[in-house]
């Protein structure tokens, strides 16, 4: 078993970058080029809309962009909102955006990361999850190559098929992100990947169970009917900052944070002598309370291998850019990473064999 390793980035607008959008947005894919260079599985992008502190607004758009940085990185967005979609349409781009990327694409699938988004475009929250449910089901037929006619409260489709068919047999892999058992359980029972993270590893490990109770009787079930096997692979989550050593990870993020709080006009006009040693404890806090996995690669290394003791997962995607972060220390958290935290995290079983 193998651990890959991988990048999650929400475009995330950091108010301390006096750079343009569009200069931000190239630094990002020279970015996925280096990740790449030092040997980085994939990356995956979000979706968010009308919410002023993220540029993830389109991340089909996103990920073209990113394919042709790349040549071998896996390439994704966690997660398509569903309910903003319309399916049969949704189907098309994912398989063009399968073909442009050469088979390297991977697909997450999500109720919303806000009820807000639906509420500000006419959709009723409380709808979202039958919603959700029938649009996957027609995304699901369509990319299979089926012919889709439905007529319901939410569609309305006559023999629609799709017209570009994807790469990847029976289609791209599909992710469904969640922080709580129902979403392991419905992702494990439909045979999809799960994305976890973003919270305490011991409130994880419900939903990891969950979803491997659904996946065993998704397996069985495909057996028994002689169906192939999609899915059953989990990504963990996690924003990250690494340094040669611990201390100088933790003085860095204070100064990271003792800057960013300065550009608050309410602290800069109230502000304290102890402003510094203040950020540098939230900077601990932040790392005590696994918000930010820190600290210098055998720290890092002890922190990941705990996780994957407790959650098994076979993807860690690391969100490297926390606000305030100089440009140059993004690009050695990702080198050291790879080159120096990757070889200290061995999986349970290989520490399991070599025991033996």
């Amino acid at each position: 078993m193998t651990i890959h390793y991988g990048l999650f980035d929400n475009l995330q607008i950091d108010p301390s970058d006096q750079r343009t959008p569009q200069a931000v947005l190239a630094q990002r894919l020279d970015d996925l080029a280096y990740a790449e260079q030092v040997g980085m599985w994939g990356a995956f992008t979000a979706e968010r809309h009308f919410w002023n502190v993220y540029r993830s607004v389109a991340p089909t758009a996103w990920v073209a962009a990113a394919s042709q940085r790349t040549e071998r990185m896996r390439l994704g967005v966690l997660a398509y909102t569903l309910a903003l979609h319309k399916p049969e349409l949704l189907a098309e781009e994912i398989a063009f955006l399968d073909t442009l990327t050469n088979g390297r694409l991977e697909v997450g699938v999500g109720l919303g990361h806000r009820p807000t988004e639906l509420e500000q475009t006419g959709i009723d929250p409380a709808r979202r999850v039958p919603l959700f449910q029938e649009r996957f089901a027609i995304l699901q037929g369509l990319l299979s190559g089926g012919s889709v006619t439905v007529t319901s409260d939410f569609h309305t489709l006559r023999e629609v098929a799709s017209g570009m068919a994807p790469v990847q047999v029976p289609y791209p892999p599909l992710w469904y992100a969640g922080t709580d058992p129902n979403a392991g359980t419905w992702a494990g029972v439909n045979g999809l990947d799960l994305a976890i993270g973003f919270t305490p590893v011991n409130r994880l490990i419900p939903v990891v169970q969950a979803f491997r109770a659904a996946r065993a009787g998704y397996e069985q079930q495909q057996a028994e009917r002689d169906l192939p096997l999609t899915g059953g692979r989990i990504a963990f989550m996690r924003h990250l900052y690494i340094s040669d050593r611990d201390d100088l990870a933790r003085a860095e993020m204070g100064d990271d944070l003792y800057r960013l709080n300065g550009l608050d006009p309410r602290v800069r006009e109230g502000s304290r002598p102890n402003r510094r040693e203040e950020a540098e404890a939230e900077a601990q806090r932040l790392i005590e309370q696994e918000i930010v996995i820190g600290g210098g690669p055998q720290e890092v290394a002890r922190l990941l291998q705990t996780a994957h003791d407790a959650l098994g997962f076979d993807i860690f995607l690391a969100n490297v850019y926390p606000a305030g972060v100089e440009q140059g220390r993004v690009r050695r958290t990702m080198r050291l990473l790879m080159e120096e935290v990757a070889p200290l995290v061995a999986p349970v079983l290989a520490r399991v064999l070599e025991a033996e």
